[in-house]
């Protein structure tokens, strides 16, 4: 499967955000670019989460630390709701077993 990329420079033009932030962010693990040709590229599937990150830098105006600790904590919470459907599913299965 082929993974479409995005220039950098064209999410920069297009959020008018420096170059610097979207390092930044590679840096702190949030987020992935890829090289090629000499240019940098975002996949497809990491600019959702470029996008949360800059609203939060921009009208929340959380620093990059402040971003990374969200970032952690959204995981968190998303992990803890897999863990609750998960729980849901294998109780109504054992519901349904006891009704029969």
């Amino acid at each position: 499967m082929e993974t479409y990329l995005i220039p950098v420079e064209d999410i920069c033009a297009y959020h008018h955000v420096e170059i610097n932030f979207i390092r930044s962010l590679e840096d702190f693990g949030l987020i992935h670019t890829t090289i090629k040709k000499q240019s940098v590229f975002l996949p497809i599937d990491e600019l959702s989460k470029l996008e949360q990150y800059l609203r939060l830098a921009q009208d929340l105006e959380i620093n990059l630390e402040g971003i990374h600790a969200v970032s952690h904590l959204l995981n968190q919470v998303q992990d803890l709701q897999d863990k609750i459907t998960f729980l849901q599913n294998e109780l109504n299965y054992y519901k349904q077993l006891n009704q029969h």
